[in-house]
């Protein structure tokens, strides 16, 4: 069996892959029978492709749908939009509407807002299923609030290099008191082969020293001391001072967290002692996530569980750490919770960092903010762009002094790499610094009428000797684009946008000493409807059917003169000594011409090719 190692979302997910192959051609029912096996099992690729082989022979649209569903599940948001598709567009009878509301978040994954608005819109007007409805409505509401959430300019974000990330999965990012990187990972960089001889593939928790700014040394795995055999250990949180750290050893069954259990190890004369295991927190809930921080004036231990009690999916507790002993665990309530998933705690300076799919963002999980008052935690918003995106987006981490933070993404990236060829499977460490003087562009596009969404604005640095691109964005949802700038420099904004003429602006930062906006607004004009053009390519002949001439005259009229270009041959049979009605001769007496140099196309308005006037006799 082969082993993909996929994702660290809910701590840890992964799937199997058979190897074998059979020695003949397998019938539909067995190919089926075997895709079924292998999904329950979590074997997803496999029964991808068993699926997709049984739909060869049969073309029933339950399997493109469980296609797309299991694409959905290994993150492969590409191809469950295409499969998806494919479904709803054979779907005359709407006998599949079930499915629409993946296909909103596949859509939404992919940065298609605006298609997922149309899928969310149909959904909660039409669906009878409350639960449906309400998230639906959830993640209806995060792309309408976007235009809304902080641009977060100052935090700059990049992923860690190849030190750090690997093709699988990695998670639990912190930073320790001396600035070193701890982290869990699998650490592979192809899928994991269960032949017999792979024992040890189990998540392990590694190091990396920083080596410069915003790199970091080779990692290097703790030992076993920590990294228990045969467990996947994960979740890592260290005291201020950095004599314990706090981790989750998980164990798996059918790949299912099946436990997740908090230890603790302390570190003397640089090295770390044996873990054991904190019996206060030991019951029959699994402990996930956990991270140090403070509630009510006590040291508690935030962490994720999906225990009974909870408000629906996987909730934030926490348990107060009292004379050395942990207490019993409180749920944090409705502001934070939702009948949802939240997970990832994260406790710096007042406020509660985590990541929700519950609460309206931009993405799948998002990562929110709320602030404690001493009381009751509020303000609770989504911390907005950069640290957010269409994908999922947790596991926030800030340094002791603010200025930089960690997190983990599936977001693409273009020296990702890639597991099984798909960009979004799994999730990676990204570093975010935050700039000490903020210079923001505020780019709004407009039309004639207001604000225009669906556009391309392009930053380009043209101070150096070859103009550079800075960054791209699009909006799919809003007109708002933002941007950090850098002092002393000179750029310009390009915009474009589908049936629109592109537009451009150049600006400088010259003589910008202390943080500022910049707001520049560009208006696009609209191409001419294309229903009212028509489009000729070079030496393709362009019929000009409004220039007439009289019967017998060889001069046009004037009315014509404005379209004349030239004469070309005739249109039908009515040459000299055939018999033909006036009407007939009347098509030839016309004037065409081409482009034979110059530009490859020219746009015509079709009202003046149109035969809008009658010949005179």
């Amino acid at each position: 069996m082969r082993l993909y190692i996929i994702a660290f979302i809910l701590l840890i997910s992964f799937s199997s892959r058979l190897v074998a192959q059979p020695y003949f051609e397998p019938s539909y029912e067995m190919l089926l029978k075997t895709a079924e096996k292998c999904a329950e099992d979590h074997d997803y690729y496999s029964a991808i492709d068993l699926f997709e082989k049984a739909f060869e022979k049969s073309t029933d649209l339950n399997l493109k749908v469980a296609i797309g569903d299991l694409y959905f599940k290994v993150r492969d948001f590409a191809k469950a939009q295409k499969a998806y598709e494919r479904v709803l567009k054979k779907d005359k009878r709407k006998e599949y509407d079930d499915i629409r509301l993946a296909y909103a978040k596949v859509l939404k994954a992919n940065g298609n807002y605006k298609e997922a608005m149309v899928q969310l819109n149909y959904i909660i007007t039409t669906t009878k299923d409350e639960k449906e409805k309400e998230e639906a409505t959830v993640l209806w509401k995060g792309i309408k609030l976007m235009d809304t959430f902080n641009q977060n300019v100052e935090a700059e974000i990049k992923p860690l290099g190849e030190n750090v990330n690997s093709a699988s999965a990695e998670s639990s990012p912190v930073f320790y008191p001396d600035g070193t990187l701890f982290f869990s990972s699998f650490n592979r960089k192809k899928e994991i082969i269960l032949d017999g001889d792979e024992s040890d593939y189990h998540a392990k928790i590694y190091l990396s020293k920083r080596a410069g700014k915003g790199e970091f040394d080779k990692a290097t795995a703790l030992p076993a001391l920590i990294n228990r055999d045969k467990f996947n250990n994960s979740g890592i949180t260290f005291t201020e001072d950095g004599k314990t750290m706090y981790f989750t050893r998980v164990k798996l069954k059918n790949n299912g967290v099946e436990s997740s259990v908090l230890y603790a190890a302390d570190y003397n004369g640089g090295e770390w002692s044996a873990a054991k295991e904190v019996t206060q927190l030991k019951s029959n809930f699994k402990i996930q996530h956990p991270c140090l921080g403070e509630l009510f004036g006590e040291k508690v231990l935030y962490f994720s569980s999906d225990m009974d009690g909870g408000l629906g999916g996987s909730d934030i507790y926490y348990s107060t750490l009292r004379n050395g002993n942990f207490l019993t665990p409180v749920n944090l309530g409705n502001t934070i919770n939702t009948p949802f998933d939240e997970i990832t705690p994260f406790y710096y300076d007042g406020n509660l960092y985590f990541s929700s799919n519950g609460h309206p963002g931009m993405g799948g999980h998002d990562v929110f903010q709320a602030t404690w008052t001493g009381s009751t935690w509020s303000d609770m918003i989504n911390i907005g762009f950069n640290y957010n995106s269409s994908y999922d987006d947790f596991g926030l981490h800030f340094n002791q002094g603010g200025t930089s933070a960690l997190l983990v993404s599936n977001r693409p990236y273009d020296s990702k790499i890639k597991m099984n060829n798909n960009a979004s499977c799994c999730d990676d460490i990204f570093m975010i610094n935050i700039r000490e003087k903020v210079i923001e562009l505020i780019v709004l596009v407009n039309d004639e009428k207001g604000p225009l969404d669906d556009a391309v604005v392009e930053l380009i640095n043209i101070g150096g000797k070859d103009p550079l691109l800075v960054d791209k964005k699009s909006n799919n949802a809003g007109n708002k684009f933002g941007f950090s700038l850098d002092g002393d420099k000179s750029y310009l904004i390009q915009v474009t946008r589908d049936g629109y003429y592109p537009d451009t602006l150049t600006f400088n930062t010259r003589g910008i000493f202390d943080d500022q906006v910049i707001t520049k607004t560009i208006v696009l004009k609209a191409k001419p409807r294309s229903e009212d053009y028509d489009t000729y390519s070079i030496n393709e002949p362009i019929r000009l059917n409004n220039i007439y001439y009289d019967l017998d005259k060889a001069n046009i009229r004037p009315e014509a003169e404005k379209d004349l270009l030239g004469e070309k041959m005739l249109l039908n049979r009515c040459k000299n000594g055939i018999k033909c009605s006036e009407d007939e001769h009347r098509i030839n007496r016309r004037t065409e011409f081409k482009i034979i140099a110059g530009p490859q196309t020219i746009e015509v308005k079709k009202s003046r090719l149109e035969n809008t006037t009658q010949d005179k006799k």
